[in-house]
């Protein structure tokens, strides 16, 4: 069971890196590179980096395919999923930046997907300010009764229970998080923020994604 998280007390600081999700198939998007899509006049993927560089650096990228494209948003920050664990899903990006974060001898990673460009600067700070608090267990976002576990912060200290969990086929990414004592932290009035846009139709009215 996670707990919650009702108060933030900001503990000493600690190094903390950004992790921005961007490795999807983008199966619901029709196959599109969903980082990549435009939203508002620019890539989804660029909103989100500007929010996380606002609250942590570096930013890192987890991506599988147009490499190039996002190295011009985070040059030499461009990592991808090993081949073990290709196809995984989000938990197989995530654990690539957690061995990046170890080896920058960094002490956690402040993760986003690429199809929440609404998240706020202030809502990934809040979140950050929440592990700071507890900094040996993740931290994860929930508003109106809806878990966002991957907005939240992870310690790099879960890197192998991370490991393990791919390694035995699992991919949930809730129950990973329940699994390492994650804590929740409630953030009242903020579901657009985490709002996925990750169908043609979710762009808005006359958009398809391209």
């Amino acid at each position: 069971m996670t707990a919650p998280l009702s108060t933030i007390q900001t503990a000493p600081e600690a190094p903390v890196a950004g992790l921005l999700l961007a490795g999807g198939q983008g199966t619901r998007m029709g196959g599109l590179d969903k980082g990549l899509v435009d939203w508002r006049g620019r890539p989804m993927a660029g909103w989100v980096h500007d929010a996380l560089a606002s609250a942590v650096s570096p930013v890192l990228i987890s991506a599988n395919r147009s490499l190039e494209v996002y190295e011009g948003l985070a040059p030499g920050r461009v990592i991808t999923d090993a081949p073990v664990h290709r196809g995984q899903g989000p938990l197989a990006g995530l654990l690539r930046g957690l061995e990046e974060t170890e080896r920058l001898g960094v002490a956690a990673l402040l993760v986003c997907p690429c199809d929440t460009p609404e998240i706020t600067p202030d809502t990934l700070r809040r979140l950050l300010a929440a592990w700071r608090s507890a900094p040996e267990r993740p931290v994860v976002a929930e508003s109106e009764g809806r878990q966002h576990p991957l907005h939240g912060v992870y310690p790099v200290s879960v890197r192998e229970a991370l490991a393990t969990w791919l390694n035995s086929g699992e991919r949930r990414v809730m129950r990973f998080a329940e699994s390492v004592g994650a804590a929740v932290l409630d953030c009242p009035g903020a579901s657009a923020a985490f709002r996925n846009r990750n169908r043609p139709e979710d762009l808005g009215p006359g958009k398809t994604g391209r």
